[in-house]
């Protein structure tokens, strides 16, 4: 009789499928991980644009990214969405929640590109986590980094526009995305404009002021990035922004 594939395996597949930081994270992150959690986690796709989290609504799941990519959005100011966070493997979203003892969500994701997560049950993750002080101490210390980049990324946009802003953004997404030195991007302009806070007309020229000043190329309607026009973004925003 063929054996069936146990959630198990399924988790231990995705480990072994990954590679680099986000592989390191995940064996660090799932190092004490008990059987019966693993065997608790789902593996589970999610298309590009899909609403996984609700702001206000009941905290039930507990997600961890470990392919692709996660926006947050902020509706609260007169109606308006606000993309004011992205979010890359290795993350994981709901614990914050819990280890703060909020009953509900405090914010919308929606993901930007198709999405691979482990989702586990908000019980059992809270179980694991009052048990596992490795696990604990990591999640705090990555909830920590992430506030950190958040209140850094609201004051250097609170001070540079256009160009300046796009190519922020695109060395962002050069250091989180880079696979042997390039990065490609398969975003709209609306992705680019929800990001960066600029309309789309503005994304339009400052896309094509970078194109002509060598800082990215274009194959289709893909942007790619180099690791040389990463250097040449960073030697340009460094006598405005302190890296």
């Amino acid at each position: 009789m063929e054996r069936t594939e146990s959630n198990i395996d399924k988790v231990v597949a995705l480990k072994n499928h990954l590679r680099g930081k986000e592989k390191d994270y995940l064996d660090k992150y799932l190092a004490n991980a008990p059987m019966w959690l693993l065997d608790s986690f789902q593996v589970v796709h999610m298309k590009k644009n899909n609403v996984f989290i609700k702001e206000n609504s009941a905290v039930d799941m507990v997600y961890i990214l470990v392919e692709g990519i996660v926006k947050a959005i902020d509706y609260r100011i007169f109606g308006i969405a606000y993309d004011y966070m992205w979010f890359y493997p290795v993350k994981v979203f709901g614990s914050m929640e819990i280890l703060l003892e909020l009953e509900n969500y405090r914010t919308t994701l929606i993901t930007v590109t198709p999405c691979k997560m482990l989702v586990i049950s908000k019980s059992k993750f809270e179980e694991w986590m009052r048990k596992d002080i490795n696990t604990l101490l990591l999640e705090t210390k990555t909830l920590g980094t992430y506030l950190l980049e958040q209140a850094r990324k609201e004051r250097v946009f609170l001070f540079v526009q256009g160009i300046d802003r796009v190519i922020l953004l695109f060395m962002q997404l050069y250091e989180q995305m880079a696979e042997n030195k390039k990065c490609v991007l398969k975003l709209t302009r609306q992705d680019i404009a929800d990001c960066s806070g600029l309309s789309i007309k503005t994304i339009n020229r400052a896309v094509k002021k970078m194109e002509e000043d060598g800082y990215i190329d274009r194959s289709g309607n893909a942007i790619i990035i180099s690791e040389k026009q990463y250097i040449k973004m960073k030697e340009y925003i460094s006598p405005i922004v302190e890296q």
